[in-house]
């Protein structure tokens, strides 16, 4: 059993290799785990090399995150990983054949585990669940499967399980959803007004009919209908809400505290998360005098979400895997027979 001496904390770190000071950091507070960006890839074996300094600086195979979800965001890219295409293609494959579009997404996604858990990555920050609408930011855009929660809920579910099935745990986000929001989080606050009798039937459907998945990420939004006074990162309503009504039972984290949405010290931040009662704290910017501080005011996580995680984590089994140059074929004909599109993967 893993001792609970562990921040409640997933960082990022700043380049290439683990510095100095970072490791000392690190070792002085033990956080739960590591989000890696473009910033932290040079070349596959350096990429590998970092991986196992950090596993070996934590004493076990701790959580290393990545958003890996295609399209226009994906971290790792040529020519040491392939180029994934935009998830709203496969909602488009599903309005002409379910069939093809579940078979398709499945075997993209689980392309991208099997990348990924070669390397050493064993969380995937994806898929996406929200649900499109007219007032959709570009932000989220492409990177929804459709406007069809049921499509979005159908397609989500078999890009978890292309993931699992390679050894990767998913995450999905940003529940309770984000496809309502005309506004970029990562800048301002958004804010909700739709009712719960239509977001119950749409934005939130997929996060519920998936609630078994282990791991979410929040969205920092207002839900007018929930809480007018705090974005559900930081609001005990949206917390019970997640817990109650979405039923959603696994690890709650939230987006990067250092988002425009969120206001307030990194402190007051990590207090308000913390009040409202999610599991999770994410980091990304790598900054390591913010990181100190995020690690210093996080809590100690608690033996239930590391039970989760190890019951999680331990219940991956990766099965057997074909040529990739096959898997890449069987997706590319299923684009072309189904929207005309043949995806340049290499």
């Amino acid at each position: 059993m893993l001792n609970n001496f562990i921040k409640s904390t997933i960082i990022g770190i700043s380049g290439k290799r683990l510095s100095q000071n970072e490791k000392n950091i690190v070792k002085r507070n033990n956080p739960f785990g590591f989000i890696l960006f473009s910033r932290n890839y040079k070349s596959y074996f350096m990429l590998q090399d970092l991986i196992s300094e950090i596993n070996d600086l934590m004493g076990w195979e701790c959580p290393i995150l990545i958003d890996q979800e295609g399209g226009r965001v994906q971290r790792l890219t040529g020519p040491d990983f392939l180029n994934y295409p935009p998830v709203n293609l496969f909602g488009k494959i599903a309005n002409q054949n379910l069939n093809d579009a579940k078979k398709a997404v499945q075997l993209n996604y689980s392309l991208i585990g099997k990348e990924l858990r070669d390397i050493g990555i064993n969380v995937n920050c994806a898929p996406c669940l929200d649900v499109l609408s007219i007032d959709t930011h570009d932000v989220i855009g492409d990177r929804a499967f459709s406007n069809d929660p049921i499509l979005v809920t159908i397609l989500g579910d078999y890009a978890c399980k292309g993931l699992i099935s390679q050894g990767v745990v998913p995450v999905i986000k940003h529940i309770p959803g984000h496809g309502r929001s005309n506004i970029d989080s990562h800048k301002e606050l958004p804010i909700v007004k739709d009712s719960l009798s239509i977001l119950q039937k749409s934005d939130f459907l997929p996060f519920k009919q998936l609630s078994n998945m282990p791991l979410a990420m929040t969205a920092h939004i207002i839900y007018k209908e929930i809480d007018d006074s705090y974005p559900i990162s930081i609001s005990r309503k949206a917390y019970e809400y997640i817990r109650n009504s979405i039923k959603y039972e696994g690890i709650l984290m939230t987006d990067d505290i250092n988002m425009k949405a969120l206001s307030g010290s990194i402190k007051d931040k990590i207090n308000s998360i913390t009040s409202a009662g999610y599991d999770l704290i994410l980091h990304c910017s790598g900054e390591e005098s913010e990181i100190e501080e995020v690690l210093e005011f996080s809590p100690y996580i608690k033996q239930s979400i590391l039970d989760k995680w190890l019951k999680a984590f331990n219940e991956l089994s990766i099965n057997e895997f074909g040529e990739k140059k096959d898997i890449i074929a069987d997706i590319n004909k299923i684009l072309s027979s189904n929207i005309g599109i043949n995806w340049k993967f290499i």
